[in-house]
Order: structure tokens, then sequence, then C-alpha cells
């Protein structure tokens, strides 16, 4: 298989429609009307959470994750990751490119530390 490149970008409307099928094969409770809902939610703020999705050339997403800046306990900032979801493709350098995207993201927040607290594939 030919290398794959990936973009980590913050999510748009149009990546969260793109995103719905990975979601709903991670968990096929969560209806197109409340993953939008969440969606909606977390991009339209500005108290510094995110998400991020994470697509090939063909934008076909193969991660998404959200964020959020918090303090750890030497109150120095810490980016903290959750509800991430990776389509995992054997040979494929996804997880790679999570932990690429997930240190500028920290270091564009001027973060010193990272910290998951959820993982599904």
């Amino acid at each position: 298989m030919k290398d794959v490149e990936y973009q980590a970008l913050p999510m748009t409307w149009e990546d969260a429609l793109l995103a719905y099928p990975l979601v709903y094969l991670h968990d096929a409770s969560v209806s197109q009307d409340a993953w939008l809902d969440f969606v909606r939610r977390r991009t339209g703020a500005s108290d510094g959470t995110g998400l991020i999705v994470i697509r090939d050339r063909a934008n076909i997403v193969h991660a998404l994750f959200a964020y959020r800046v918090d303090l750890d306990i030497k109150g120095q900032r810490q980016l903290c990751i959750a509800q991430l979801i990776v389509a995992q493709i054997p040979g494929s350098q996804i997880d790679q490119a999570v932990v690429v995207s997930t240190g500028r993201i920290a270091s564009h927040l001027g973060c010193v530390t990272t910290r998951s607290s959820s993982r599904s594939n």
C-alpha cells in the first residue's frame, strides 16, 4: 500500500459530517444528530477546548479527538485528550499521526505535558 499522508486539523462542520461513520462504527448508539450537537458545542467554544480530525489525502477520516487545556498539579498547562477514536488500518501510520498532532497542539497552546483520559479503537 502506498504511504498515506495524514493531516490533523481543527474540525469543521464538513469534517463533522465526514467523521460520523467513524463515530458510528465506534458506538452505533450515537445518532448523527447527537454527534452534530456535540461537535457544535465543542467547536463553538472559546474556552480552550476543541476537536481535531485526522484525515488522509482523500478526505477519509481516520481519527478524531477532543482536547482541552487544564493545569497540572504544578500549575503548568497540560493538554488533555479525550474521546479519541482511531480507525486501525494494518500498516498505516495513524497512531504516529495522532502522537505528532497532539504534540503540535500542546506546543501551540503552551502546554508542557499531554494527558489522555480515554482511548477507543
